[in-house]
């Protein structure tokens, strides 16, 4: 079955047409097993890709498949580029974190341009919600919205906004804020209106600038836009007027000038799964908005404690990701990037998870065979055993409990990251008949403050 499975991965190459870049494929023998959406993908015709003489920089294999993505970052410098140039990263708690995203927001946008900080929350989705250049609030009449999973069965709505969980209140008075230190010029609210939507009041600075009515005929996304005067001290606050139903899910940090952003949109406690319990349209409608020239997903570390899951259910599972993510954004370069080493404590001491490196190949067969880009963290690190060796040194690069890194461990595979995509770049460019560009287009966003990394649990 492992077999058959993996061959019918490849003939799925047609996930490529919505990644970035395509390949042609084999009509596969069988479409037996498959969920509806991979059948889908399996009979979609796809054209071909020379390959190029780059398939690995450093961790990153396959950058050819970032083509489109090269293609935005080089409008970009060139003056041409009518947008942001987005990288929008799905993943768990090291995404959620911010750390290492953090370091490679810093680093592209030091290269590229500083597009503004992107897409992050309203109000606190969680205790311990920490993201760069911004700080978060709400007072206890709003309630985080994600849905549930009870005895195997997921039960809610799948309307959570971009990221993955929205906030709900319908009491008057119910307040929720985002502190903004991070430079801004124009902020985006997105919300959810509805059918028995109530309506909100935004506040810029403590000063009431609208009040918007989220009630309509049918259940969509929308979304509402307030420029500011750029500065580096906004904040942007919602308020219930308790007319009705008010979900919110975050807000998007713009600066006047075109450039690089980054999103990190992680759950902790996150899996492949979770984003498949998601309504596929509403998700398309929020990503689509988005506009990423750049989808990544970061996932794998929970799905390695999953000793009895199966490599192929896990492998169909992504293949089912990357599909909703091809029909949203067809034009996006995408990345599938393999989680950082987990070690296990046995009678031999620390050893790198068994299952993490059965995790790890499975995502890199379904990057190849869907076209996408794959980072491995693993190898960036230093290969099996390095988190054993990173937990015990002085400081630590690693916490613990040999999953989570400190901010010493994050910031170097942030570096390792940013390091490779930008030399995948510089290759493509050379290969292109380009001239080299290194010059820096602004200085990079100081360094977030020094604060506790949580676990694995919102």
């Amino acid at each position: 079955m492992r077999r058959s499975f993996f061959l019918t991965l490849v003939s799925l190459a047609a996930l490529t047409a919505a990644c970035g870049d395509t390949v042609v494929k084999p009509k596969p023998a069988s479409l037996e097993g498959l969920s509806p959406p991979a059948q889908r993908l399996a009979e979609t015709p796809v054209e071909i890709v020379p390959a190029t003489r780059q398939s690995v920089v450093g961790a990153l294999e396959r950058p050819a498949a970032l083509r489109r993505f090269f293609e935005s970052l080089a409008r970009l410098e060139g003056g041409q580029s009518q947008d942001d140039v987005r990288v929008v990263q799905f993943g768990d708690s090291h995404t959620a974190a911010d750390i290492e995203t953090a370091v490679i927001r810093r680093a592209l946008q030091g290269r590229f341009g500083d597009g503004g900080r992107g897409f992050v929350a309203i109000g606190r989705p969680w205790k311990r919600y920490i993201q760069e250049g911004v700080r978060v609030g709400m007072s206890t009449e709003w309630s985080p919205e994600r849905g549930k999973l009870e005895k195997g069965k997921f039960s809610g709505d799948g309307l959570y906004g971009l990221a993955g969980i929205g906030l709900n209140a319908h009491q008057h008075g119910a307040r929720a804020w985002t502190d903004i230190t991070a430079r801004t010029a124009r902020t985006e609210v997105a919300y959810l209106e509805q059918p028995s939507g109530g309506s909100f009041d935004v506040f810029v600075d403590g000063v009431r600038v609208v009040r918007v009515a989220t009630r309509g005929e049918r259940t969509t996304s929308a979304f509402r836009t307030f420029d500011v005067a750029e500065s580096a001290a906004h904040q942007l606050e919602v308020r219930a007027a308790g007319d009705g139903d008010v979900r919110v899910f975050g807000v998007s940090l713009d600066r006047a000038q075109y450039g690089v952003v980054v999103d990190a949109l992680g759950i902790n406690g996150a899996r492949v799964t979770t984003c498949l319990q998601w309504n596929e349209q509403h998700w398309a409608e929020q990503l689509r908005h988005r506009a990423p020239a750049l989808v990544v997903l970061a996932y794998g570390t929970n799905e390695s404690t999953d000793e009895n899951m199966p490599p192929a259910t896990y492998e169909r599972q992504l293949v089912d990701l990357l599909g909703r993510v091809a029909r949203a954004v067809p034009t996006a370069s995408c990345m599938l990037m393999g989680p950082p080493d987990r070690a296990v404590d046995t009678k031999e001491g620390w050893v790198t998870s068994p299952k993490l490196l059965e995790i790890i190949a499975s995502q890199r067969r379904v990057a190849e065979a869907a076209g996408c880009a794959f980072y491995d963290q693993l190898e960036a690190m230093g290969g099996q055993g390095t988190v054993a060796g990173w937990a015990l040194e002085d400081p630590p690069r690693a916490q613990k409990d040999r999953v989570h890194l400190t901010r010493d461990g994050y910031a170097q595979l942030g570096s390792s990251f940013a390091s490779d995509v930008m030399r995948a770049y510089a290759g493509w460019r050379r290969e292109s008949g380009l001239p080299p560009t290194t010059a820096p287009k602004a200085e990079p966003p100081p360094s977030p403050p020094v604060v506790p990394l949580g676990g694995d649990e919102p």
